[in-house]
């Protein structure tokens, strides 16, 4: 039977489960605010939003002494509204607000906003009772103590000294911030959504296409992919990083300590005619100098791409980005159409052009128009589409077998690839295909089936596995059946 779900449990959800995401290796990523403009303006947001949400009762009263005033309620019970404001005052801004921080792992009010988090001095996260106190001593008990002893002059006295503390300090911390260790921080960017519970998928005891943070998209560190797979039963996983081979040396650490056979791998973008493709090559000497090549050229490549992205963008649009601003947070030095799609969105005047307007008016929800926006501006055709230059098929292929590596052909776009391509792609050198992936369709499955037993390749399966920031793919699930796995085996035992 169907359940239904309320919005108090559907918001206590999305919040543990943005905390699981920050607590399990999103604090790597989490960024410390600075003295800057911006962070300043945001800080003072997030504070001004939760200050409201404490004035409530206030707000309340003052309705109140209105209707008094108008004849509407009579004058002798204005002691006992007042009486019950206070209380309610107390209530909200001493209980209310201090529990919910806690109860979200340090997620305030306004800092949901605006994607800020409590956290202490490790960027990590902060329970219990250093939450109470800080939302209480901060901004409850000082709301009450100096209303009630110095008027509204004490309260405006204690924000400004805060202010200035905060000003002061190089993360912004306040002053109880400082005595419990905390301080505020911009998490990573996850896409949290829920969706009705569909039947779910078997785990493939193998997956041979996953990303750690050593990739630009990748979430979780490798350590942390391990750990998933032991509780998943995984019995053997290798982690293909894009166009980066460097995982493998942890990689390889934490095989033995978590007892799962582990295959030396990556994934390369490779040019085909005009076509895009990935490589994943297996069994590699990740140590090879070729490796080390390819990701310096990746990212110079990348770098490249992002400022003419950024180039034609600014003229399309007229709008000015802050490009060092948008580097400084980039950990790979690249500004993706997702981070410039992002920022036209949350600028408040930049989203009331026309040009991004319209695609605000035209969908249901913000994140529907973000998508849209995204793929009619930045995709191919779009006026801000950069097409990359990728190093020649033939040029991949050879780079990993130098290394001693078996070349598979990765299954991304081959749902919009025909078979007859494929297979000259095939005759370049290609040793294996990714025949089993929930990155495309059925019938596609079936014709890469088809083409690797037709060539007597070698067949492999992966849940291309990204973490949060690509929630339709699960770590081990391949869409690989039993059957297929007497065939994927074949691949996994070569070293043997």
């Amino acid at each position: 039977m169907e359940k239904n779900y309320s919005f108090v449990d559907l918001s206590m959800a999305y919040f543990e489960k943005k905390s699981k995401i920050y607590k399990e290796g999103g604090y790597k990523k989490a960024i410390s605010l600075k003295k800057n403009k911006e962070d300043y303006e945001n800080h003072l947001f997030v504070f001004l939003i939760d200050l409201n949400i404490c004035l409530l009762p206030v707000y309340l009263w003052v309705l109140e002494f209105l209707l008094i005033l108008t004849g509407l309620i009579p004058p002798r019970i204005f002691d006992l509204l007042f009486y019950i404001m206070y209380a309610l005052l107390f209530v909200v801004s001493v209980i209310l607000l201090p529990l919910f921080t806690t109860k979200t792992k340090g997620v305030t009010f306004g800092g949901e906003f605006l994607d800020m988090r409590i956290v202490n001095r490790k960027n990590q996260i902060v329970e219990g009772l250093p939450l109470l106190l800080r939302q209480a001593i901060g901004m409850g008990i000082p709301l009450m103590l100096f209303g009630y002893l110095f008027k509204t002059a004490g309260i405006v006295a204690w924000w400004l000294l805060n202010g200035i503390v905060s000003l002061v300090m190089p993360n912004q911390q306040t002053i109880v911030d400082v005595i419990l260790g905390l301080h505020l921080v911009y998490e990573p960017e996850v896409n949290i959504c829920f969706e009705q519970a569909k039947q779910e998928q078997e785990i493939c005891p193998i997956d041979l296409h996953i990303r750690s943070n050593y990739s630009d998209d990748g979430y979780y560190d490798v350590e942390e992919i391990f750990k998933q797979a032991k509780e998943l039963g995984l019995e053997t996983i290798s982690i293909t990083d894009h166009n980066c081979a460097r995982q493998n040396a942890a990689a390889l650490r934490f095989a033995s300590l978590y007892g799962i056979q582990y295959i030396p791998g990556v994934e390369l973008d490779a040019q085909y005619g005009d076509l895009r493709v990935r490589v994943l090559g297996y069994y590699i000497d990740w140590e090879h100098e070729i490796f080390d090549a390819l990701e310096r050229a990746s990212l110079k490549r990348e770098k490249e791409n992002s400022l003419l992205r950024v180039k034609k963008f600014e003229e399309y649009s007229g709008v000015s980005i802050d490009v060092n601003s948008l580097m400084e947070t980039s950990r790979f030095q690249t500004i993706t159409a997702t981070d410039i799609t992002n920022m036209v969105f949350n600028n408040e005047r930049v989203r009331s052009l026309s040009f991004v307007k319209k695609y605000i008016d035209s969908t249901d929800n913000i994140n529907e128009a973000m998508k849209q926006f995204k793929f009619h501006i930045f995709g191919k055709g779009g006026p801000c589409y950069v097409k990359g230059n990728y190093p020649r098929l033939e040029d991949v292929i050879k780079a990993i077998h130098i290394s001693g590596g078996i070349c598979v052909l990765a299954s991304w776009h081959m749902d919009y690839i025909d078979d007859e391509t494929i297979q000259k792609i095939v005759d370049k050198g290609i040793d294996g295909i990714e025949c089993f992936s929930p990155c495309v369709q059925e019938e596609t499955i079936s014709s890469l089936l088809k083409i690797a037993m037709n060539n007597k390749l070698l067949i492999s399966c992966g849940s291309d596995y990204h973490g949060p920031t690509k929630q339709d793919r699960h770590l081990g699930q391949t869409h690989c059946p039993e059957k297929g796995l007497q065939l994927v085996r074949i691949l996994t035992n070569q070293a043997n």
